[in-house]
Formats: structure tokens, sequence, C-alpha cells
């Protein structure tokens, strides 16, 4: 059978894993989310697949059931579709076949799982050429501890049809294993997609040695793989197929150069000395589920934090390390390897970022994403309007603050020496939600000063030894606001500026620019020292900021609304280039930078590493 080239259509590819179950009758698997990962970033790399990869894990019905329908509604003609189900599967009681989503209860699928019907349905209304079906699933029935599988299930009848390709992981009375898990914190793909996903990513799947693997060949390097592995499976392939599918493309193999000599036998200049670092090459990986925070570098591993979870990948492997999650969806405390945060009935807890385990914990009940850590000391406000400070290490009390009539605001930081953190005078010490209009130092538990503010505090400031910059609410207009500059000494107005209109996320300061955007779309710097204008002619991004500015170097990042991540250079502001790529909004954060690279999550959860 001929195979077509890869289509010039839109190709475009939909990864769904479940591995997390509600109901007590489903076990836990923890093959699909790495399935899916690993499948994104495959499909996704154009030297690979170059398809248009969409990814979601542990998501609830309605979500599926559009993201299936608008897959595949939206082809027509030379695009190509593939379909790749990674979960358990059940037969329903009339002998209808239903993928298993978190929400599933194994003895209502009819309304709580996704029907291999609908999917039939939706399939036949779609006007794509090519589409392929590829099913990981399994059957909860059989108490084979780390079986996928399913006695009786017809996949490859129940959804082939007229230009359709399905192959499943197994026969209809076979069980589809997951993978062989190294231990609890490092799961591995299922048997037959790591088949899949070792025969794409090192091309030995290419059987005729054409730089293209098709489908038939992946199907046949597939099941000759697990035979080789002795694994009791072997899948199968319905459906009708006209022509074979060029599914992705062998990488190519950079050469190696060889060393060109002068003449007399030694090396040539170019190959002496010290030689130049190869540039890091862009990468994009799949993290949240949807919009999330910015990324933050921690003990060498990236953190993004959804609400209620926290997402680590390594970036040097880009592997998912194990998710954490959490009782309240307020943001931790990172520092080194360790995320604090508060636990069950707000307990304070502190977890092993690679490893998802509990290291130490303290009874007291703290606030939730009102925690600070530097590098000794974890601070914690606790529901009583007390701020503790903990060994970081142990969770030992050192000392603590009385409320003082006062109820913390913010996340304490350090600057100067001092423990410094907004306040607001409140009846309900564990409330939240409270217009701060202070500032407050302390030192070894004891106020060392306080700073009281004429309007109300924004959230948004910018901490340093030399200098504190808080934002006030103006009293006078909601349109614009005023930016006010303290000595951490001592808690004393240096200078103050009024804005022409209101900040859209937190300032940053760096090489003695006071950097922030506000809702004109205008980008300010403002010198530090006496609150002057630093650039003579005014600059404007293309949208409204999404995240803090940040910088990296000589040069400032802004990433906005209209999808642009433009970088400018420092100190004069002059704009160099911009990429485009739209940002998850994080009016606090900013992206990672580790190496030459920034790493900043985008509007789908996506976490993207760029070159600087």
């Amino acid at each position: 059978m001929t195979a077509q080239p890869l289509s010039k259509g839109n190709r475009g590819a939909l990864l769904i894993g479940t591995g997390t179950y509600d109901h007590p009758g489903l076990s836990s698997l923890r093959s699909p989310e790495v399935d899916c990962t690993r499948l994104d970033a495959l499909l996704r790399d154009p030297e690979i697949g170059a398809f248009e990869v969409q990814t979601l894990i542990d998501s609830d019905r309605s979500t599926l059931e559009r993201a299936i329908g608008e897959f595949f509604l939206t082809a027509w003609g030379d695009d190509v579709r593939l379909l790749y189900l990674s979960c358990h599967g059940i037969v329903s009681r009339s002998d209808k076949l239903h993928f298993a989503i978190r929400q599933t209860d194994p003895e209502r699928p009819a309304y709580t799982a996704i029907s291999a019907a609908f999917i039939h349905d939706v399939m036949d209304e779609c006007r794509a050429r090519s589409i392929v079906v590829i099913l990981d699933c399994c059957y909860s029935g059989l108490f084979l501890s780390g079986a996928k599988s399913d006695e009786s299930a017809r996949f490859e009848e129940a959804l082939a049809g007229h230009g359709r390709v399905v192959i499943t992981a197994g026969t209809r009375s076979q069980r589809a294993w997951e993978g062989h898990h190294l231990d609890a914190e490092t799961p591995a793909p299922s048997l037959f997609t790591g088949m899949l996903i070792e025969g794409m990513s090192s091309g030995a799947a290419d059987l005729n040695g054409d730089g293209v693997v098709t489908l038939q060949e992946l199907y046949r390097y597939a099941c000759e793989r697990l035979h080789e592995e002795g694994a009791t499976q072997t899948p199968r392939m319905g459906g009708e197929m006209q022509y074979d599918i060029a599914l992705v493309k062998v990488r190519k193999k950079r050469r190696q150069r060889s060393s060109r000599t002068n003449g007399t036998g030694g090396p040539s200049r170019r190959t002496t000395g010290i030689r130049a670092q190869r540039k890091p090459e862009p990468w994009q990986t799949h993290a949240a589920f949807g919009p999330a925070r910015q990324p933050l570098l921690s003990d060498g591993v990236l953190v993004v934090h959804e609400a209620y979870r926290l997402h680590v990948i390594d970036p040097e492997s880009r592997r998912r390390l194990p998710m954490i999650k959490m009782w309240y969806p307020g943001s931790p405390a990172l520092y080194g390897d360790t995320a604090y945060f508060p636990g069950k009935g707000g307990h304070l807890q502190a977890v092993d970022l690679r490893t998802g385990k509990r290291r130490a914990s303290h009874p007291v009940p703290v606030r939730d994403g009102l925690l600070g850590a530097s590098k000794d000391v974890l601070y914690a406000p606790t529901q009583d309007g007390r701020l503790h400070a903990f060994d970081r290490s142990t969770l030992r009390l050192l000392w603590s603050l009385p409320p003082n009539g006062l109820t913390v605001a913010s996340a304490p930081r350090t600057a100067a020496g001092y423990v410094l953190f907004m306040a607001s005078e409140s009846r309900n010490p564990g409330g939240t939600g409270c217009d701060a209009d202070r500032i407050v130092a302390v030192s070894g538990g004891r106020e060392v000063w306080s700073y009281k503010a004429e309007a109300p505090l924004s959230a948004d400031w910018a901490v340093t030894n030399q200098g504190i910059y808080v934002v006030l609410q103006s009293k006078e207009s909601s349109n614009y606001q005023q930016i006010v500059a303290l000595n951490p000494e001592n808690g004393q107005q240096i200078w103050s500026f009024n804005t022409k209109s209101r900040l859209t996320s937190a300032p940053v300061v760096a090489d003695g620019l006071l950097l922030f955007g506000d809702t004109d779309n205008r980008l300010v710097a403002l010198d530090t020292k006496t609150g002057a204008h630093r650039w003579d002619k005014e600059k404007k991004t293309d949208g409204r900021l999404l995240i803090r500015p940040f910088v990296a170097g000589d040069t400032l990042f802004t990433a906005d609304r209209a999808a642009k991540v433009t970088r400018w250079k420092l100190p004069a502001g002059r704009r160099i280039r911009s990429h485009d790529l739209l940002v998850s909004p994080d009016r606090k954060g900013s992206p990672a930078l580790g190496d030459g690279v920034v790493y900043v999550t985008d509007s789908r959860g996506d976490v993207h590493a760029l070159p600087i």
C-alpha cells in the first residue's frame, strides 16, 4: 500500500488521558498522564509530527465532549485527525462501550462516561480525509494489579468506518498493561503507548527507511516489540484504508563535523581554544489543565501553580514529576526543594517538590496564600491573627508576633534585615479581602516601624534592600494611582509619583529602574532614587500586560493581551523583537529564568522554554 506524504492540510491531534477516578470501583492509573505528555511533545515537534496538539488530562465530561466535537467537526478535505485515549474502558449491561472519566460511575456509564457511540456519531460528521483513532483503554472488572483490561470490549468494530483507522492496544479478550513503573514517584507510559513513542521518537518504526513512519509501519513495529517483550497482548488494527497514512517524520540526525587540519596535521584555528556553547533549543510541554500561574524555578525544577495543584517539571528531561495536590487554592511558598502550604484543616505542611511526599508539618492552622519563605525561615500568618516564624527545615516555632489589632494582608517578604508585610485593621483576623492601609516591619518577633498610607494599598508592590515601592488607590479618581517609595530602614517616604492610568500588574525593579505597565498600554520606567521618568519618549506595548515585567541581564521582557512576548533593551527601553505567544495572566508573577532560558506558561497551561 502506497504511503501518502505528510498532508498539506491541518494536522490535528487530540490526546485524552484519565488516571484519577473519584469512584472507588475504578482504580487509579498512573500511565495515562505520562502517555499523553510524551505523545504531546512528540507529535507537536515540527521536526517529527508537526501536529497541532490539544491534551486533556482528567477533564470532565462536558469539556471532553465539546473538545471531541470541535476537533472533528472543524476538519475537512486534506486535514488529518488523530484521536488518542488512555483510560479505563467500560462495557455497559447492554454491551455498549464507554470510556471512563474522573466522575464516572461504572454502574451508570450512560450518563457519567464518554460513549463510543458519541465518538462514532461525531466522526460520521467529520469531513477530514484521514482519521486515526488509537485506544489504550482499560476495564476495571479484572482485579489483577497493574492491568488495563476489557475482555469483551469491541472497540475496533464500534468505531471503524469509511476513511477511519482504529488501533487498539489488544484484542477483545486481552488485557492492556500499564508500564513498568520504576518506583512510586516515576510512572512510565503504558506498554503499548510506550512502544508507539519509542518507534516514532527513535525512528525505529520507519521499517522501509524512507524517512517517514506510516500508520501501518508503526502498528507493525508495536506488535513486534510487544512480542519481543513477552507481553500477553496483541494490538489490533481495524477500519478502511485506501492508502497508508504518513504519521510522523524521522528526525534528521545532525552530522558530526570533522576537525579540519591546517596542513601540518595539527588542529586548525577553528578547533582550538574554548568551544562556543550551543544555544539551547526552544521547547514546549504540557503542564497545567488550563490557565495557571507563571512558573517558578526552585532547586532546578519548574513549578506551575494551578488552583489546588502544583505541577512540577524537570526542565532537563522535560519529565513531569509527581503532581502535588493541595487542600486550598492559594499560592504556596517555595524555597529550595520544598513547598509550604496549608494542608487538611489548614495545618501547615512542608512537601518535597520532587517526590510530592510530606517532609514536616505543624498543627497550627495557617492562612492560605499568605506564606513567605527566606533562606532559613518560613513566615506564616495564622488564622487567629498572629504572624509565626518557623525554622524552614523542621517547622520549629522561632517567634510569634501578636496581632495588635492588625491583620496580615500579604505574604511576608524580607529586605534590609526586616520582615515586611501589608496589614489592615480588621475585626475578623482570619478573614480575607480586607483593604490594607499600612506596611509593617518586624525583626525578631518585634515591630520596628510601620507606615500608615493615606489611601488603601494595592496588592501590587516591589520590595528591595534599597526601597519599598507601594501602590496607593487614588481618593480622587479610580483611573489612576499613586506610587510611593519608602526607605526600608525606617519606613520614611522618599518620593511619590502619580500615574496616568492604573497599573496592570505589580512593578519590577532592575538596574535603578522601577518598571510597570498601565491600562493605556504604556510601559513606564522611573528612577528608583528620585521617581523621575527615565525614558524621554513614551513606550507602548501592543496590548495590556498580562504578567509582571521581568528582566534578564540588560533585557526587559513583557507579555501582553495581543499575544506578544516582547524584548526591550535596557536601560534605553529600545524595542528589540516580539514572539507570538498568549501567556496565562498572572498579575503578581513573571516567567522563570535559568541557564539562558525563559520559562513561561501560556493560556492553555503549557510551559514554553524560550532561549534568550
